[in-house]
């Protein structure tokens, strides 16, 4: 990725101002951010704040989090709304221009993968259908993941993906229901934003996080290292991209403000590390006890390509020839758009470093 001497905030505030290539957001213009108290929505809901934007709406499902999180962001305006259902969506709506979707819809009645990705078209539906009705909505920025690009390949021997590719949810043997799910939710908000029920030409833009790291702003969230790296048990080394949590949010923003990233796909991803590599540092970096504070048992990881020779006999499978060039680290991931999120990405290092004692913190305070 390109480097500027600049850092996320002075880029932020600079598109405050009218440049070539960039909107301008007005400081007293409403925003609303679906899924605020989550891991990456608190974190735009903070920057949004600390550049000065004062009209910011934030949705959620969960009071307690909610209630914790007015306290840290007052000038935050809270409503509870939950995509796929009706209740409260016309005002947190009304007069909005801005929306940073981090939100998805769920139903505890979904059984199968396309079950849930189902209930997510109709809830990603139903948000642009309303938002295109308020008739102020200009630009939608949806985040939703890599997951959408990479996997379900039918082709063994591609190993390089950009956001032109899309992964396949009919792929047999898919063994993640995001890739599912989420990608059936960005086909659903695409043919949306593409069709004629896009009566006031709202304006999409969506952002595909890798690996999801560093320190939360809320402290009820657990990032991928927790995932990946927790628990008694054995998993096959693999390479990995990912990106900062605070850099995530500060795209979301970026991508927001940006007109050539207008009605385009983007890769948030600052590095490439491995499993293996990401717990040798926090072992480096923190006591045993402190590790099981945060972590319990660490996972035992198989290098890759003993894990590779193990999966042999299933070469035919999805499972295989998504995973198994991913611990034979293989698989590359190309932006299309380098240029258009310029900011300065945080060190792999200090995400996961500043991640784990973030967890800490959390845990003493608890």
């Amino acid at each position: 990725m390109k480097k500027y001497s600049l850092n996320a905030q002075e880029i932020l505030l600079s598109f405050n101002v009218v440049e070539r290539g960039y909107v301008k957001m007005e400081l007293n213009d409403k925003i609303v951010i679906i899924g605020v108290t989550g891991y990456i929505g608190a974190w735009v809901a903070k920057k949004l704040t600390d550049i000065g934007y004062t009209q910011i709406v934030g949705t959620y499902r969960n009071e307690a989090k909610a209630g914790q999180l007015q306290t840290m962001l007052p000038n935050v305006k809270f409503y509870k709304a939950n995509l796929g259902e009706t209740e409260n969506w016309h005002e947190v709506l009304s007069e909005a221009k801005w929306i940073f979707n981090q939100g998805s819809a769920s139903s505890p009645d979904d059984k199968t993968f396309k079950d849930r990705g189902r209930t997510k078209e109709k809830g990603i539906r139903m948000l642009l259908q309303m938002a295109a009705q308020s008739g102020t909505v200009k630009k939608i920025v949806h985040t939703t993941a890599e997951s959408t690009i990479a996997y379900g390949n039918d082709d063994p021997s591609k190993t390089t993906f950009t956001e032109d590719d899309w992964t396949n949810e009919d792929r047999e043997g898919l063994f993640d229901h995001n890739m599912v799910s989420k990608t059936m939710e960005e086909r659903a908000a695409w043919s949306f934003i593409r069709s004629d029920e896009n009566t006031t030409n709202i304006i999409m833009t969506t952002i595909h996080p890798t690996h999801v790291m560093g320190p939360s702003f809320a402290p009820w969230h657990n990032d991928m290292i927790y995932a990946m790296l927790r628990g008694d048990r054995a998993m096959a080394d693999s390479q990995l991209y990912g990106v900062d949590v605070r850099d995530a949010a500060a795209m979301n923003i970026a991508l927001m403000k940006s007109t050539e990233a207008n009605g385009t796909r983007h890769f948030a991803s600052a590095f490439k590390s491995t499993y293996s590599t990401l717990l040798n540092l926090i072992k480096e970096q923190f006591t045993d006890e402190q590790i099981k504070a945060v972590l319990g048992h660490t996972a035992r990881i198989i290098p890759g390509d003993e894990a590779a020779d193990i999966l042999s006999h299933c070469h035919s499978t999805s499972y295989y020839q998504d995973m198994v060039p991913r611990m034979l680290n293989r698989i590359e991931y190309k932006t299309n758009y380098p240029d258009v999120y310029a900011y300065q990405y945080t060190e792999p290092n200090t995400t996961v470093i500043e991640a784990m004692e973030k967890m800490l913190k959390d845990k003493n305070k608890g």
